[in-house]
């Protein structure tokens, strides 16, 4: 159950922040119905009467020994009896523990119970302010405090945060102070180093290369395009040129470089070559600055008007933001041109559109013409397909009510009715007419509750986006809310205007490909009002974003309002990512029983091992349900004998070990290597089964035959062999 601190440049600057001495899950989380060994039990006895007995050092200690086997939830008790009792350590790991669960609130409490004389507290609780509640100021605080106190970590941490801020002066002052004791200040040290001398060298070269540019022709050497290209492409002395945009993170981490790294890529421009001004786009792109990767390659057209590269680069920008008809408007100069691949994407957002005569102008177009170029061409013979395919089939259309109620919509739209436009979008959606629909879902979303990024469709707002679910209360653990049947959803408290703004990032993503940062912003209010729609879809674009912190409370809030399947991405953060198996089991039972019937399996055979087969039984007959659909869980058969045996339900244990034993050539197909040569036999529990407790002719017969199939190459071999000699006689 560790927490990764916030990087700052990315994952090279990951530092392991606020981990536990203990690895949770390590003793196979015993839970507090599991049973030990007899060795562990008496190490168990001893540790809880030093408790009992002892100081807050002996309940730490205790705890400690608790979170090691997976038992979080016993060793609460004693963490804050020790925390009381004025152990930092045990304040801490309490913290880290309901963070882990969610419990923002309850973890800054403890941490502030000690952070004000422990610096590791001091170091968790800014690590808590800044990563999960958006508090930047708090977090500075803290890590002032806790660096005060001594702590390196707080010190190197606080000045990646002054970074982040772009006041460099300070964290250079900071990180030369933490460098001599903290490995990852001396690394972030050496990363800003090498990035200003990149950069560096980069501008150099560039004056260099444009100065003999300058030349009279006569004058410039006789190589100076290949040297260009060499520049380019393959720098000598650092990463090239042309992945300096694909590094996003240093400049998000060291905000003070980005302008460098810009006038280098003004510079460049005199090199006359188009893949300078692509490579500033994308760098802007992959800033989430829609507008200025626009600006720089509508400029760069200018200079070049020519380049396919920029027209086919300004019209993906603009799909990727779901700019509708700037994106057409960009494909047709080269569509008109003869440009394939134009004619091909025009192509298809006319069939989507159903504009199927204009789509078949542009498909056939691209797939009789000539490339006229060396770049990949997008076959058409697939899109012309999917044509005829459409041409075959009734357009959409509107139901003759719906089309009785456009005339008193449009008349109430032009007043300004939210409402009205809002159904007009709906409606013109259905059509897919999808550029009207974005006019009159941005008109409805054009109201003073709607944040601006939302209304102007959301570029550069997802990182702004991101801290907003951080803070957004506190949702807490599964244990301490009531069945989602019993707790009203707040869908009804979006307004129009979030409505609206849903509905239009909705639209982009699923039906026009936008990419899921230029709809965070969309999702944003409604998933803040509570519209559950929303608040999981947020979550789930998050997670196709690769951030599951900004994922986690979205997803939270979800599960708890009865969303199976954001129940079992908890369980999963929870259980494989910070390994509080306690935790995930009661989120993926949630998930089970909400339908989503894999969780069953995880579940289920987690309980087998802490040996509350009761509960498990259940959750494991439901997976068993779901094995059509998916494979991995005719595996819920072998867990679902072991569940019955430990009832004593012995009759019943062997059925289901014989189905185990049929279906487990299927099993096998889910395992490689290691794991699978270590997968459990069916074969050898049914035949001990047999032996050992039906001990019948009949059960020995069909042991010895189970056992005389093990090869001797097998590493169950010793065993068979061993339990084939308890078989008697049948004389």
């Amino acid at each position: 159950m560790t927490s990764t601190g916030h990087a700052g440049a990315g994952s090279t600057d990951a530092r392991t922040t606020d981990a536990r001495t203990t690895d949770i899950g390590a003793g196979g989380g015993a839970g507090s119905t599991g049973a030990g060994t007899a060795g562990s039990d008496a190490e168990e006895r001893t540790y809880r009467t030093a408790a009992e007995h002892g100081d807050a050092a002996d309940q730490h200690v205790y705890a400690e020994f608790l979170v090691g086997r997976g038992r979080v939830d016993d060793a609460v008790r004693w963490l804050e009896e020790a925390a009381r009792g004025g152990d930092p350590r045990a304040a801490r790991l309490r913290a880290v523990t309901a963070k882990d669960r969610g419990q923002y609130t309850v973890a800054a409490y403890w941490y502030r119970t000690a952070a004000e004389r422990d610096g590791a507290c001091a170091f968790g609780l800014a690590e808590l302010l800044w990563e999960r509640l958006d508090d930047r100021e708090g977090a500075a605080e803290w890590y002032a405090r806790g660096a005060a106190l001594g702590s390196v970590e707080c010190r190197t941490n606080g000045a990646l945060l002054l970074l982040s801020q772009g006041r460099s002066s300070e964290a250079e002052v900071e990180l030369a102070r933490a460098a001599p004791h903290d490995h990852v200040a001396g690394r972030i040290e050496q990363r800003m180093a090498e990035l200003g001398e990149r950069i560096d060298l980069h501008r150099a070269r560039i004056l260099e290369l444009t100065a003999l540019l300058g030349l009279p022709p006569e004058e410039r050497p006789a190589d100076l395009p290949e040297r260009v290209a060499e520049f380019l492409v393959d720098a000598e002395e650092c990463a090239p040129f042309s992945e300096l945009h694909t590094e996003p993170e240093w400049f998000t981490s060291y905000p003070s470089f980005l302008p460098e790294a810009e006038k280098a890529y003004v510079e460049a421009r005199a090199l006359a070559n188009p893949r300078t001004d692509q490579w500033h786009a994308l760098l802007y792109y992959n800033l989430d600055r829609y507008e200025d990767a626009c600006r720089v390659l509508a400029d760069g057209l200018r200079r070049h008007p020519d380049s396919r590269l920029l027209s086919r680069s300004l019209s993906a920008v603009h799909f990727q933001y779901g700019e509708l008809s700037e994106y057409e408007a960009s494909l047709r100069p080269g569509a008109e041109a003869g440009d394939r691949i134009q004619q091909r994407r025009l192509g298809d957002l006319c069939r989507e559109q159903w504009r199927t005569a204009e789509a078949r102008r542009w498909l056939e177009a691209a797939e009789a013409g000539a490339d006229g170029d060396d770049d990949p061409y997008e076959a058409a013979a697939d899109s012309l397909a999917k044509l005829e395919e459409d041409e075959r089939t009734a357009p959409p259309a509107l139901s003759v009510a719906e089309e009785s109620r456009l005339p008193a919509l449009h008349a109430a739209a032009r007043t300004g009715d939210q409402a009205a436009e809002l159904e007009l979008g709906r409606l013109a959606e259905k059509l897919h007419r999808y550029p009207e629909a974005v006019g009159h879902y941005r008109r409805a979303a054009a109201a003073p509750d709607a944040s601006a990024s939302a209304v102007d469709g959301g570029a550069g707002g997802a990182e702004q986006a991101r801290g907003a679910g951080r803070n957004g209360g506190e949702d807490g653990s599964p244990a301490a809310v009531a069945s989602p049947a019993a707790v009203a959803s707040p869908a009804s408290l979006a307004s129009p205007a979030a409505v609206a703004a849903y509905a239009l990032g909705r639209m982009l993503y699923e039906e026009c490909g936008a990419h899921e940062k230029a709809v965070v912003p969309l999702y944003l209010p409604a998933a803040r009002a509570g519209d559950l729609d929303a608040v999981e879809g947020l979550g789930a674009l998050y997670v196709r974003l690769d951030d599951p912190l900004a994922a986690e409370p979205w997803l939270r809030r979800a599960a708890r309002f009865g969303r199976p399947e954001a129940a079992g991405w908890i369980g999963n953060r929870v259980g494989d990512s910070y390994g509080d198996m306690e935790e995930a089991v009661r989120w993926w039972t949630r998930a089970a029983k909400g339908g989503k019937v894999w969780y069953g399996w995880r579940a289920g055979k987690q309980l087998v091992r802490w040996r509350r087969y009761e509960e498990a039984e259940a959750l494991l007959r439901l997976a068993w349900t779901g094995r059509e659909e998916q494979e991995a869980l005719h595996e819920a058969a072998y867990w679902l004998a072991r569940a019955l045996r430990g009832q004593a339900r012995t009759a019943e244990a062997v059925e289901w070990l014989r189905t185990a034993r049929e279906v487990h050539p299927l099993v096998r197909l889910g395992y490689s290597g290691f794991m699978l040569t270590s997968l459990f036999d069916p074969s050898m529990e049914l035949a001990e089964l047999l032996v050992d407790e039906i001990a019948t002719p009949e059960a020995y017969e069909e042991a010895a035959a189970l056992l005389a199939a093990v090869p001797e190459t097998s590493p169950k071999h010793r065993a068979a062999r061993d339990l084939l000699a308890r078989v008697p006689e049948q004389g």
